[in-house]
């Protein structure tokens, strides 16, 4: 009986002697899950990491296909009571200086005083050249009779020998416009053949074709025009069709555009616009359509907001089914494999947090630790992020994976 008891006891005491084996087991499961977490989350601070900060006041900028950017940096000067903003334009990469390619005494001398401020930028698919989208004003000013201080507008007013004449407020603009300048990645101005005007006028939204010899842009009445610099030969395609909104996908010759009247039937729909052949394809007829038309990286989706809520996309393999996802009116691009896009919502010209809204299921992610940003562009490879900070405009470059 003692050797039972004994043979018991012995049994009971070689119980606990396995759970070690177990805890072992979780143990390193515990540590495989770990790593992999830790592995995760450092790719995601890697990914967080900035590879180009500008701490400019960048009010505009444009990412080209070589991840070069282009930025604009406003720039005040005082002529004599009229206070003038010209901006330089700079470029830089990861890795190397940034440079200013535009400097604002050299591109636009004063006297005459005259501002130009940059709404836009975009670059030639090959990353050599820019289509610049400027805002114009024109001031009155008379060249100074011999004697008098060259430039000086405050000597006019003191002509007059009037306290009311001294005291008056600078003279309003008396011209000016959106315009279009284009410049070679150097900074050298590209001039257009036989144009009467320095500058492309009453244009807006421009790009670069395929072969960087062409240029298509939206005049004031929301037509297409396109310009050949070299020869000046301009012409307004589609037989002059006015549209909702468009979107350039330059690297293949077209562009995707809303409107009514672009159709057989004449209703609301998205069509493709091959704008070397100026031939129109409908992709499908809408119900609604409230902007926001963006085009993925690969040229292979097509996406807008078909109200105040709702993001809708259509795939160009198969354009009768629509996928949408609910998301909040504002601005959206896409990712490079179109799975998902980048959505700032409410006014563009308003700051708001960037997500990552997922087009299969609608899983919203914010990115970059949730802070606000004031603009964002997507690479057109998808490969960079570029954003801005709110009111001092800082700009900053990230890798996307």
């Amino acid at each position: 009986m003692k050797n039972a008891k004994r043979e018991n006891t012995t049994r009971n005491r070689s119980k606990p002697r396995a759970r070690p084996r177990r805890f072992g087991k979780l143990k390193a499961a515990a540590s495989a899950a770990l790593a992999i977490t830790f592995f995760a989350v450092a790719a995601s601070l890697a990914q967080e990491a900035p590879s180009l900060v500008i701490n400019e006041d960048c009010k505009a900028f444009a990412i080209a296909p070589d991840n070069t950017v282009a930025f604009a940096v406003p720039r005040m000067k005082s002529f004599g009571k009229i206070l003038i903003e010209r901006d330089e334009i700079w470029v830089a990469s990861p890795g190397r200086n940034k440079r200013m390619i535009v400097d604002p005494d050299k591109f636009m001398p004063v006297p005459p005083p005259t501002t130009y401020a940059v709404e836009s930028m975009s670059w030639s698919p090959d990353s050599q050249k820019l289509a610049v989208s400027m805002q114009t004003r024109e001031y009155p000013w008379t060249p100074k009779v011999k004697g008098k201080k060259k430039g000086s507008l405050d000597d006019d007013y003191e002509d007059d020998n009037t306290k009311e004449a001294r005291n008056a407020p600078g003279p309003a603009p008396t011209g000016g416009g959106r315009v279009v300048a284009l410049f070679d990645d150097g900074g050298h101005e590209i001039k257009v053949v036989n144009l009467k005007s320095r500058f492309i006028e009453a244009a807006s939204n421009p790009t670069w074709l395929a072969d960087g010899k062409m240029l298509v842009y939206l005049t004031g009445s929301q037509q297409i025009a396109r310009v050949s610099p070299d020869d000046g030969k301009t012409q307004t395609l589609f037989d002059g069709k006015h549209f909702n909104a468009v979107a350039w996908d330059p690297l293949r010759n077209r562009a995707f555009a809303v409107g009514e009247g672009l159709s057989i039937n004449s209703r609301l729909a998205l069509v493709q616009l091959d704008l070397l052949h100026e031939t129109v394809a409908q992709i499908a007829r809408l119900d609604s359509f409230s902007g926001s038309l963006a085009v993925s990286p690969d040229g292979t989706a097509v996406g807008f907001f078909r109200d105040g809520d709702t993001i809708e996309v259509r795939n160009l393999a198969s354009p009768a089914k629509p996928i949408t996802v609910k998301a909040g009116m504002g601005r959206f691009e896409f990712d490079r494999d179109d799975r998902r896009v980048l959505l700032k919502r409410g006014p563009d010209d308003r700051s708001n947090d960037l997500i990552w809204v997922r087009l299969d299921d609608g899983d919203f992610t914010p990115i970059l630790h949730d802070l606000i940003y004031h603009d964002f562009h997507i690479s057109p490879d998808g490969t960079s992020l570029g954003v801005t900070d709110p009111g001092k405009g800082i700009l900053r470059l990230y890798p996307l994976e």
